[in-house]
């Protein structure tokens, strides 16, 4: 009696793993799944970043911004964007320091207005690292003091 319980139990086990090893390989072939949608993540702090020969210091005042994409062709409304970018700078006086606080309203018009003006296969095509470097373009822009390194976020996810 418990040998054919055990028979029974091994075939369930067996059955299941051959069933999610099955299901994975064919959400994987067409596409309703894949490997390469996972974001490396930015460094959450300045001693993270692998170049110290400069003094950098972290503006991180933004916090997490909601962004609406820009609808796709076929879609009544865009798709919500949850961002929480930083940026370096080198240390400089405390004047670009202000002038980076006062402006923290102008750096999320630019973000919203950036993020509103692609659809998300737009973005998904042009990629993380090109987006942070028009956004860098962009926002130094509107700084006089001082310019911004590089642009980081802590968080990049599309809310579908």
């Amino acid at each position: 009696m418990k040998s054919d319980i055990n028979k029974i139990l091994i075939y369930v086990i067996i059955g299941l793993a051959g069933f999610f090893l099955l299901s994975t390989v064919i959400s994987l072939l067409t596409g309703k799944a894949s490997l390469h949608n996972y974001r490396k993540s930015d460094p959450s702090q300045i001693s993270q970043l692998s170049d110290k020969t400069e003094k950098l210091n972290a503006f991180k005042e933004l916090g997490s911004i909601r962004a609406l994409t820009k609808p796709e062709e076929d879609v009544a409304t865009g798709v919500n964007l949850v961002v929480t970018p930083w940026f370096s700078y080198e240390e400089s006086d405390s004047s670009f320091t202000e002038e980076l606080s006062h402006k923290k309203q102008a750096f999320k018009t630019v973000i919203l207005n950036y993020f509103a003006s692609y659809t998300k296969k737009q973005l998904y095509s042009k990629g993380e690292k090109s987006v942070k470097d028009e956004l860098l373009e962009l926002i130094n822009q509107n700084l006089v003091m001082g310019k911004i390194q590089a642009v980081y976020f802590d968080d990049y996810i599309f809310l579908d």
